[in-house]
């Protein structure tokens, strides 16, 4: 049984052996036969493109490119230039507008803001006689009365002249109640303000015993050699001490005893070298003080004779009528200029240094023609003068 066993498998082993070389051979066959078919079936050389013409093209329009982005690169260059322009510009720009507003806010006048009132009492319906110097000139200045709240009771706005000066008449209403008050000058970044007393229209100034208390200069413009004499009213009997206070706070002092009739004058000389500029005077009486102050003149100021005349008699209406004249430096001068139908012009000025003053009164050509009258006041003296408008 072994036997036919080995033999079956020695028999399989040949006829497996037999089928694996047949495949064997026929896999060489194919083979080559595929190989020769794959190299019958080779195409024959590939014949590349000519692509000269386009990439001739493609350097143009970079050569193009090039050149647009060259000018790109000099108007860039340019703009650069021109914004460090403008940058310059404007750098410079803001330094004159720094510069101007600085200006702006520089008062122009070299004096500094004087605000003077002819007296420090007044009944109610006076008028209070104001000068200043010290104004830009051509300027609006704020005239304004406050009570003792600091409530603004009348507010005028006047100009000033072409010196810088103003001078002007307010006007007190009748139904003014007494009390404290005070006249306040307002010209651009200065201001300035004196007190004043409103007393009762019906109280004596001269009465005896509990006499109220009152004092004013004779004027407010004093030239070096001019007494400044103060004057008031009091308690008869008490004693009325001055300090007057220069502009660098020198003092000089000077007292009297006011009088059974309830009045007193006290007197400061000028002859000696005082200071040019605004002086504050300190008057007191039983307690109670009240400021004034005054301007002096330099020495060599003129202190001439008050005259005033128009440049010519006939002007044409729209024409400024001009009016010239002399008087006392630094003293106040205000004219008015009256028509035939009752229009009035105001204009108001300060003699100058060399003792001599301009004003103007502008017409329109609208103005009534006839015979027009103008009233120049100094110091307390007034000058008449007459034009003809046609």
């Amino acid at each position: 049984m072994q036997q036919k066993i080995g033999a079956l498998l020695q028999g399989y082993a040949i006829v497996t052996i037999g089928v694996l070389a047949a495949l064997v051979a026929s896999a060489g066959v194919y083979g080559v036969s595929n190989m020769n078919s794959l190299v019958q079936a080779k195409p024959s050389q590939t014949t590349v493109p000519d692509y000269s013409a386009k990439l001739d093209s493609i350097k143009s329009q970079i050569v193009s490119i090039n050149s647009q982005i060259d000018s790109v690169n000099s108007k860039l260059a340019a703009l650069d230039t021109l914004k460090s322009d403008v940058t310059d510009i404007e750098g410079k720009l803001t330094d004159i507008q720094n510069k101007a507003a600085r200006i702006s806010q520089t008062p122009t006048s070299t004096v500094p803001l004087a605000l003077l009132v002819d007296k420090s009492a007044y009944n109610p319906g006076d008028t209070i006689k104001i000068t200043a110097i010290g104004i830009n000139p051509l300027k609006t200045v704020q005239v304004q009365l406050l009570d003792n709240g600091g409530f603004i009771i009348i507010h005028k706005d006047i100009w000033s002249d072409s010196t810088g000066k103003l001078s002007y008449d307010l006007q007190l209403s009748s139904s003014l109640v007494p009390g404290n008050y005070k006249v306040q000058l307002v010209s651009d970044q200065q201001t300035q303000s004196q007190p004043i007393t409103i007393i009762s229209s019906g109280t004596s100034q001269t009465t005896t015993g509990s006499g109220i208390f009152t004092t004013q200069t004779d004027k407010s413009v004093y030239q070096t050699g001019n007494m400044i004499q103060i004057s008031g009213t009091g308690q008869a009997g008490t004693t009325v001490t001055g300090v007057m206070t220069s502009p660098s706070a020198k003092t000089y002092s000077a007292s009297v005893t006011i009088q059974p009739d309830g009045t007193y004058v006290m007197f400061f000389a000028t002859q000696q070298p005082y200071e040019t500029g605004q002086w504050n005077i300190s008057v007191t009486n039983l307690g109670q003080s009240k400021t004034l102050s005054i301007y002096i003149g330099s020495d060599s100021s003129s202190t001439g004779t008050f005259t005033a005349q128009t440049g010519k008699t006939v002007y044409q209406q729209g024409e400024s009528v001009q009016v010239t004249g002399t008087g006392t430096t630094g003293s106040a001068v205000s004219g008015t200029m009256t028509g035939p139908t009752g229009k009035i012009y105001g204009a108001s000025t300060t003699i100058r240094a060399d003792g001599t003053f301009f004003m103007s009164f502008s017409t329109i050509s609208i103005d009534a023609t006839g015979q027009w009258s103008i009233t120049v006041t100094n110091l307390g003296q007034n000058r008449v003068l007459s034009i003809y408008l046609r």
